[in-house]
């Protein structure tokens, strides 16, 4: 009976009209479609191949949100009957790990889009050199390489041959910026577009070098570096650069410099910077003779934080000049702040995705070079996106106006000064504020002081998916609210996706793991000072996994390893066996790392995903 109950929903698949099938498929991934139907016969195959073709679904694939099981099934079942078709891959998540390692045995042959995002960044020059053997005369349309250096760490140069690679678009970037290979970069000539994440002003200035074909640069850059005025007289021109934009360190004196060498003819200029210097205008910066050389800048937009004295009291009387800007019409306004010895200045419309705020009282604080009735009107701030507190938050107004102005902001960075520790009279939850639009929350430095523990600001963000937090910060907070507020917060946890701990101590466990039980992507970054050094397991482990049945994602990051490397293996094997007694062994992907970043090489990281 049960064979003829198959038998009979197989024949009425079978039967389905394309019709319907296609009705089907609008409520499927392309990767679920394919991997439910395309083997079933050859007329279904057909239908999907008609269906996924609008749209580009047939040719371009993004499996950054696959799990390891569909992805293999995929990898086996579907990728070599498609491998001539394929013209763009995504691949590699930063929490669906183990793409990578699987992907590196399959040959695509038309591919010119190739987006990586690594975990082990060694593999990218394996997998691009094996493209290269099957597409000598093929040109890449686009490279993304997106680098898990968080985890890895980059002491040395990365060995990537990318003059090699004949490529127009090339990006590669990570959490922390690693060298660049310099001396690899000879003759990429056909590189147009580069976007890159660097950690040294000086490893810029040779790739501007061996790139003379750029027409779009997008630089970021983690430090100054070394002193780089005789490396900008050896720059050659870039008649070709149209688009020049730049995040880092370097003083304006020096980009001024940079511009003036690579392209007086630049259209579209973006520089986000710090300096030591004052003022801005001054002859030696951005100053009106400047901009005269730029004949065809059509647009114009700067962020520069400034470290300020008291002296400078008066913004507004040094910016005066900067109005030829706006007369030129490269930008519509200029503002100019200073939170006690912080000085911001910036064009606005703010064109940048990200802001800092240093003082509750900035909106009133600000000054703009031209005045206008509706100056706090305009929407000045609706391309920021992430943005960064740096004070005082206990204030209903401040909230009030950064729900106003702030429309776009899904992403909110709160850096606890130790001044907001102090307890306030209205607890911050009860404030009839909602921050609906930010989904990712991240508090950090929440126990240096060891003040009084604020309350808790995501219960604030109601539709927050994402996390980060410190894990002593997190159990004070559970320890001093009251049941009502507790009650609050765990509900706000069952909303939850993702949560990262920092400074994790596997002593402190009890119930904590029990808060995230709806959790499916969760990762634990041990606090090394007070971690254990004489064990070969992780006692903790038993417990997450009991309480958390609906995870899907895990990193345990910086674990202590064992003095002997004989413990170390023996370590590794019982965290696989505990992984073994809840989950199938074909079902998920689990890996250790050396972590570089740390010192001998004492400490290694875990992945694991289904």
């Amino acid at each position: 009976m049960s064979e003829n109950k198959i038998l009979l929903i197989k024949t009425c698949l079978e039967d389905l009209s394309s019709e319907l099938l296609i009705s089907i498929f609008d409520y499927l991934t392309s990767i679920e479609v394919l991997i439910a139907f395309f083997n079933l016969n050859k007329r279904i195959r057909l239908t999907i191949c008609y269906y996924l073709q609008l749209g580009y679904r047939l040719t371009q694939f993004n499996l950054q949100d696959t799990n390891y099981l569909t992805y293999k099934i995929f990898c086996h079942d579907i990728l070599p009957n498609l491998k001539s078709t394929i013209t763009s891959f995504q691949l590699g998540s930063n929490y669906y790990f183990g793409q990578i390692d699987y992907f590196n045995q399959y040959q695509l042959m038309r591919l010119d889009s190739l987006t990586m995002r690594l975990i082990d960044p060694n593999l990218a020059n394996d997998i691009l050199q094996k493209f290269l053997n099957y597409n000598r005369l093929q040109w890449f349309d686009k490279i993304n390489l997106i680098i898990d250096e968080e985890t890895k760490g980059w002491n040395e140069q990365m060995s990537f041959c990318v003059q090699n690679i004949p490529v127009r678009e090339l990006k590669i970037i990570g959490k922390v910026p690693y060298v660049f290979a310099q001396h690899l970069m000879t003759g990429c000539y056909s590189i147009t577009h580069l976007t890159i994440h660097l950690k040294f002003d000086h490893d810029l200035l040779p790739l501007l070098y061996y790139l003379p074909n750029l027409i779009e640069c997008n630089a970021y850059v983690d430090h100054r570096g070394r002193d780089i005025s005789n490396d900008l007289t050896l720059l050659e021109p870039l008649p070709a650069l149209k688009h020049f934009k730049y995040e880092g360190l370097m003083s304006p004196i020096y980009l001024r410099r940079l511009i003036i060498e690579i392209n007086l003819h630049i259209e579209h200029l973006f520089i986000y910077t710090q300096d030591y210097q004052w003022p801005f205008h001054s002859s030696e910066g951005f100053c009106w003779d400047f901009f005269d050389c730029l004949h065809d800048l059509q647009r114009f937009h700067f962020y520069i934080r400034l470290m300020t004295s008291d002296s400078f009291n008066k913004l507004r009387p040094y910016f005066t000049d900067t109005k030829y800007l706006i007369n030129r019409k490269l930008c519509h306004n200029i503002a100019c702040v200073v939170s006690k010895d912080i000085g911001q200045i910036f064009s606005l419309p703010f064109e940048f995705n990200h802001f800092e705020i240093f003082d509750e009282n900035i909106f009133s604080q600000i000054q703009y070079i031209k005045n206008e009735k509706n100056n706090s009107n305009e929407n000045y701030w609706s391309n920021i996106e992430h943005l960064t507190l740096h004070m005082n938050i206990y204030d209903r107004s401040l909230l009030q106006l950064i729900k106003e102005k702030f429309t776009k902001v899904c992403a909110t960075d709160y850096q606890v000064p130790h001044f907001s520790l102090i307890p306030q009279e209205n607890e911050l939850h009860q404030y009839e504020i909602e921050l609906s639009t930010i989904k990712k929350l991240i508090i950090r430095d929440s126990v240096k002081h060891g003040c009084h523990v604020p309350q808790p600001l995501f219960l604030l963000t109601s539709n927050l998916i994402e996390l980060e937090i410190d894990h002593f910060y997190l159990m004070q907070i559970v320890s001093m609210v009251s049941k009502q507020t507790q009650s609050c917060m765990l509900t706000a946890f069952s909303r939850l996706h993702r949560v990262t701990v920092r400074q994790f101590d596997e002593r402190i466990t009890d119930y904590f793991f029990s808060y995230f039980s709806h959790i499916k992507i969760f990762a634990l970054i041990f606090a090394t000072y007070k971690m254990q050094v004489y064990r070969t397991k992780l006692p903790f482990l038993d417990d997450l996994l009991k309480s958390m049945s609906h995870l899907i994602s895990l990193k345990l990051e910086h674990i202590r390893k064992p003095q002997y490397y004989q413990d170390y293996i023996e370590m590794q094997k019982n965290v696989e066996e505990k992984f073994s007694e809840y989950y199938s062994k074909s079902t998920y992907w689990c890996k250790w790392y050396d972590d570089q970043t740390q010192l001998h090489n004492r400490y290694a990281t875990f992945f694991f995903s289904t």
